[in-house]
């Protein structure tokens, strides 16, 4: 008889279940974490939500996971019962070329992802797959941080990597299109990387509003582009040259199509926010893109060392988690979680299974 343990299950578009699963086995190379906090992302919700065809259903959701280990398959080094870690959803293969040059996150033959077609994190418990802690997406939690905070850490991984790639520098003005979780996230590393100026825009002006009373020091300037035109507005705030740095944090064509319109020469556009499959096709005037010399990058997950130095932001309070957290809700409420996030009148949702 398998060992039982509560588990948020999605069986598909809408239908997400509170109920007994099989606890995971620590299988060989592998270490067994007892889920204490996941943080609800904005993929969890459209995996639930919406369907996503890179999940398989039935699926335990969850991908933002700290924990403590309890059991440590014989042979596994580095890690011990009872320390606190985080669980990136790491997919690489650790083989191809790719992978070898360092960037697991785009692997040309990835493992299956954590939260996708691998159990995640809204369980009591759960297995971390050999590759995860191969790669060394598993790191120990700072002492300052307990299991709520420390769980930010993976998104804050994620916008690491596409500051990496957008290379945000000194005196750079740059704008934020999406004042979601992920899109706070970006403004707040922006200017600790030397930004002068921070622009944040999405439609409505309810987020932008919270955030910026959260974040004075690091929002310059908000536009809801539901009320205001965002290009005259962009304009005007950059002398008619356009922003240095565009970031797109919003799963939006539009948005992506809009933003190489309000780059400035040589600047950089980054689509952090991924598209659905039925509507991916971007239409990109070349000549602007030829005559202006900028740059598009994207922003595929995260690299391990992304995560170590998420989780160091937090503890040195670089990055306040405190300000992030919204409400916390056990396993049994899951669906009281996503109904405050379906509300928008949230930052982040953790749940303690």
């Amino acid at each position: 008889m398998h060992e039982k343990m509560l588990a948020a299950v999605v069986y598909g578009m809408g239908d997400l279940r509170v109920e007994e699963w099989n606890k995971p086995v620590c299988i060989e190379k592998s270490i067994l974490v007892k889920v204490k906090s996941c943080c609800i992302c904005g993929t969890d919700v459209r995996i639930y939500r919406k369907g996503d065809y890179r999940a398989q259903y039935p699926v335990i959701v969850g991908h933002e996971i700290a924990g403590e280990i309890v059991e440590v398959a014989q042979g596994v080094e580095g890690y011990r019962v009872g320390e606190r870690v985080c669980v990136a959803p790491g997919h690489g293969c650790g083989e191809c070329r790719i992978c070898r040059k360092g960037y697991p996150n785009v692997c040309t033959n990835p493992h299956p992802s954590l939260g996708y077609k691998l159990n995640g994190g809204f369980a009591e418990y759960i297995a971390v797959p050999e590759h995860i802690l191969r790669l060394g997406f598993v790191n120990k939690i700072p002492d300052g941080l307990d299991y709520n905070q420390a769980a930010l850490s993976e998104i804050i991984a994620c916008c690491l990597n596409a500051q990496e790639n957008v290379e945000v520098q000194e005196e750079d003005t740059v704008l934020i299109m999406g004042c979601g979780p992920a899109g706070i996230i970006q403004a707040i590393l922006s200017k600790y990387f030397g930004a002068k100026r921070v622009i944040v825009t999405q439609r409505s002006l309810g987020r932008l509003l919270r955030a910026k009373k959260l974040f004075p020091d690091v929002i310059d300037r908000i536009i809801a582009s539901g009320e205001e035109e965002l290009y005259d507005e962009v304009m005007k705030e950059t002398n008619g040259e356009g922003v240095d740095v565009v970031i797109v944090c919003a799963p939006s064509r539009e948005a992506q199509e809009l933003a190489t319109t309000l780059v400035a020469p040589r600047g950089r556009v980054n689509f952090f926010g991924g598209l659905p499959k039925d509507d991916c096709i971007d239409r990109i005037d070349a000549n602007r893109l030829h005559y202006k010399e900028y740059t598009i990058s994207g922003a595929s997950s995260s690299l391990p060392r992304n995560n170590r130095e998420a989780l160091r932001l937090l503890d040195e309070r670089i990055i306040d988690p405190d300000k992030f957290i919204t409400e916390t809700f056990p396993l049994s409420e899951i669906h009281k979680g996503f109904e405050l996030i379906d509300t928008r009148n949230c930052i982040k949702v953790v749940i303690n299974p």
